[in-house]
């Protein structure tokens, strides 16, 4: 099984670096303006679960010979190459809109547009796996031309 994950972009690290400045400075602020404790726990509390979460959503991505396999902490996905009815780059960056999940902390993960299934950690890499149910996933391996060959190769 051959490892695909990518690197996060730039724009995902940034997002997530600002989170990280944002979530110690909060806390910090509250306590030197005399904030109730309850209300420093909860803050804090709040955004160490979010960080935990979505360091545990980011996803490996892996190949063999019949299937595409995306792994997190919450999920075990497996696409096979026979249930595929298109898979193609998407490198455009476009308006998006975040149904349910995480969009750029450590990567886009959960479901963007409706129905469609984001596991990116690099939003110029981003690879769409439009099944024959009509089911969308998108993805974002390392080298998307030489995943996509792969993929065509083996089906």
């Amino acid at each position: 099984m051959k490892n695909f994950t990518s690197k996060m972009d730039k724009r995902t690290g940034l997002m997530t670096t600002s989170f990280v400045v944002f979530a110690v400075a909060v806390p910090f602020v509250m306590y030197k303006l005399g904030a109730p404790r309850v209300s420093l726990f909860m803050v804090s509390l709040i955004m160490a679960l979010a960080f935990i979460t979505s360091y545990m959503m980011i996803p490996q991505l892996f190949l063999n010979d019949k299937t595409i396999v995306i792994k997190n902490n919450f999920v075990n996905i497996k696409i096979h190459f026979d249930d595929i009815n298109t898979i193609e780059e998407n490198p455009k960056i476009g308006l998006n809109i975040r149904t349910m999940g995480v969009g750029g902390l450590f990567g886009h993960f959960g479901y963007f547009n409706g129905n469609d299934v984001w596991y990116v950690t690099n939003i110029h890499n981003k690879v769409k796996i439009e099944m024959k149910s009509g089911k969308i996933y998108m993805i974002s391996p390392e080298n998307p031309e030489e995943f996509i060959k792969k993929v065509k190769n083996f089906s």
